[in-house]
């Protein structure tokens, strides 16, 4: 209260100079100042839109981008900081805390992308290891690297003991992938789409551990594959056999479908801004602030 009194005070003494200093030169210099912070902004992110993929999921480059990006973002919210709205001004003062907290904001986004190409990168060596031959994964490899011959198909397993030892060596080779996507808090791939297939990989690991077994001790190793009941036959007696029908195709669909939606600049896209509501809203009130400086200022 003291503090407000003398700054009065001190107003009064100056007269008119005081508040053409509070009252036009103060908002001048902050506006102009900001003004210069959004074209920063706008030349960067014309810099950032410019195509600089070598291919749909080129992560090196995406990655080094991300690196950019934070360096960028970390010395234009210094600048957003040392910046002083004018004392008196509470429009300015409400504009500078939003204008604080959008720029807080952008970093977040970069490590949402992170997370999630980190995620795509295991599902993508996951569906490799199930999936050699498919053409999604075909597609995730440089150019350089893809053979234009057709892969060789996989031989099927004929016996029961051949598709056992399959789905084991393949649960193990994919476990340390897993692990990495979903040991974590969950991801937003849309919808429920992390959950459900977080799931469906726990289910894999119950069948291969319980019902695997279970077969092999009642048909033995050398039954042949066609001989046995369906899936949906075997789980009326062996809970949770059905999953090698409808649960792996599932499981194997849905990873699919997150490594085709998973392109490196369709990431960056969805994951650098913020979509909630109230980020929308800031931002809005932001953009129409800086209209209103532009025009007073701006010239």
């Amino acid at each position: 209260m003291k503090i407000g009194l003398v700054i009065i005070a001190l107003l009064l003494l100056l007269g008119g100079g005081g508040y053409w200093y509070v009252e036009v030169y103060q908002p001048r210099q902050y506006a102009k100042a900001v003004l210069a912070l959004e074209d920063e902004l706008k030349a960067y992110g014309a810099q950032m839109s410019q195509p600089q993929f070598r291919w749909r999921y080129d992560y090196e480059t995406a990655i080094n981008a991300l690196d950019r990006y934070d360096a960028f973002f970390a010395q234009w919210l210094k600048k957003i900081e040392a910046l002083k709205p004018p004392m008196f001004n509470q429009e300015l003062k409400e504009f500078h805390v939003d204008l604080l907290i959008i720029g807080t904001e952008f970093p977040k986004g970069a490590d949402r992308a992170r997370k999630t190409i980190a995620f795509v990168k295991n599902a993508i060596e996951i569906d490799r290891i199930y999936n050699p031959e498919s053409t999604t994964i075909r597609e995730t490899l440089p150019p350089e690297l893809r053979s234009n011959q057709p892969p060789l198909p996989m031989s099927q397993p004929y016996d029961l003991g051949t598709a056992i030892d399959y789905f084991k060596s393949r649960l193990a080779a994919a476990k340390p992938y897993a692990d990495a996507m979903f040991n974590q808090e969950p991801i937003d791939l849309g919808g429920n789409t992390f959950a459900e297939l977080k799931s469906l990989w726990e289910e894999m690991n119950q069948a291969v551990n319980t019902v695997l077994p279970a077969l092999e001790q009642k048909y033995g190793r050398n039954k042949p594959l066609g001989s046995l009941p369906s899936p949906s036959e075997l789980e009326k007696t062996i809970p949770g056999a059905a999953f090698f029908g409808r649960g792996m195709d599932e499981f194997e669909r849905k990873l699919e479908s997150i490594i085709i939606r998973g392109g490196a600049q369709e990431i960056l896209q969805s994951s650098l801004y913020p979509q909630s509501g109230d980020f929308q809203q800031r931002s809005q009130s932001v953009g129409e602030s800086l209209k209103k400086l532009r025009e007073q200022y701006g010239k």
